[in-house]
């Protein structure tokens, strides 16, 4: 691609994220806000931010590219610490049986099948199935997912996902991309017992997965899918083959997950929906950060949900992700998660763009989710009157702007 020219973005307003502050209770002015914001972009990097004037004044001495939103607000672009995008098929008719109160006629494994099939031909894969979901989550705002593998349960299936995903880091018009192995999703039809397949994973899988791009290991650990002691054994393994770690815990039961996962000393637990009393006060005073689903517990009705408040007045961290999925949360929205988690977990305006900025890539380790100099130049602009209203508007696409390494997208 052509180099970009330098770019000078102004708005109503912008909020920058950049604080050490804790999430609990956090305001906008907390945030960073500054009324009449401008931002200038160089090289894909931040240049200026600030008032307008002393922006201004920065990006007068260049020829740059002028983009004029006075009505938006500039944020951090989004974070989504928690997305399944690389699979074939719907699973429209599970949830039509879902709705139903019948058991769902096809599950995880038909997703497995289509998946491998698809494989088969690995690029009309990536480029009609798989680019298209992530180029709309960047058009709704997100512009770092985390993405997992998961629908292949083989070698062969699982490190073409990883190569797919590290062919696709190098595409401009999609999210920045951090790449995790999730070898241990579910049963595959080769295996009788989960103990042989994670000895396969551990031995046949984990020591290529770094290699092939992956960044993170997880598992989901969860009744009727694999133990703690399981997934336990997987992850340690995951560790020495040199990947970071974070798990699916305790999501439609307790099973134990969090405190084994909080004792290895992950970087994020997922889910959480029924974590223990003991395993919330050590998220408060532990550096994991809790990635709650919302979309997820409205999708699949859950009585339980995370205590998303508890752990944030414990003094800990909590990020929102959509968990993107076909068959338990098809919403790629970040913007609806955050409505969904402001409803069902009542957290503030500010204290949820957090979840999907700043606390976010907190928990993927990466340096994003923030706007400051030097930084690069990911931000959104949405369609809000006063900040407040994130998180209450919802049900289409707030987003009006996109900037991802410094070039407009949207």
């Amino acid at each position: 691609m052509a180099a970009l020219a330098p770019l000078l973005v102004r708005a109503r307003a912008l909020i920058t994220c950049d604080t050490d502050l804790p999430q609990q209770g956090i305001t906008f002015e907390d945030l960073g806000i500054v009324e009449r914001g401008a931002i200038f972009v160089r090289d894909g990097r931040i240049v200026a931010l600030g008032e307008r004037a002393s922006v201004e004044r920065v990006a007068a001495a260049e020829d740059c590219e002028l983009l004029d939103l006075p009505d938006a607000v500039l944020v951090p672009g989004f974070v989504d610490a928690h997305t399944h995008p690389l699979f074939s098929g719907n699973r429209e008719p599970d949830f039509r049986a879902r709705l139903q109160h019948e058991p769902a006629p096809l599950g995880m494994l038909y997703t497995v099948e289509r998946t491998r099939e698809a494989l088969l031909t690995p690029e009309p894969f990536w480029n009609g199935d798989v680019a298209p979901r992530l180029r709309a989550m960047l058009a709704h705002g997100t512009t770092t997912a985390e993405v997992k593998t998961g629908y292949a349960l083989h070698r062969p299936g699982e490190l073409e996902l990883l190569d797919l995903l590290a062919r696709g880091q190098s595409d401009a018009m999609l999210p920045r991309i951090v790449p995790t192995f999730l070898g241990a999703h579910a049963l595959p039809p080769e295996f009788p017992d989960a103990e042989g397949f994670v000895d396969y994973l551990i031995d046949q899988c984990l020591p290529f997965a770094r290699v092939h791009g992956a960044r993170y290991a997880d598992a989901f650990c969860e009744p009727g899918f694999f133990s703690p002691a399981q997934t336990q054994r997987y992850l340690e393994a995951a560790r020495r083959a040199g990947l970071r770690l974070r798990v699916h815990c305790d999501e439609m039961a307790h099973g134990g997950a969090a405190t084994m996962a909080l004792a290895l000393g992950v970087d994020a637990i997922d889910h959480g929906n029924y974590i223990t009393d003991g395993d919330t006060q050590r998220l408060g005073s532990s550096e994991c950060v809790l990635v709650a689903c919302p979309a997820t517990i409205d999708y699949l009705g859950l009585a339980q949900h995370a205590p998303v408040r508890a752990v944030l007045e414990g003094g800990g961290r909590v990020a929102f992700a959509s968990d993107f999925n076909p068959g338990t949360s098809p919403c790629l929205n970040l913007a609806h998660v955050a409505y969904l988690g402001r409803k069902i977990f009542g957290l503030s305006a500010a204290e949820s763009l957090d979840a999907v900025t700043r606390q976010a890539a907190r928990s993927l380790h990466i340096e994003r989710g923030t706007l400051r100099v030097g930084g690069d130049a990911d931000f959104v602009a949405l369609g809000l009157e006063e900040p407040d209203e994130f998180g209450w508007l919802h049900g289409g696409n707030i987003v009006a702007a996109v900037v991802r390494a410094g070039r407009v997208l949207k």
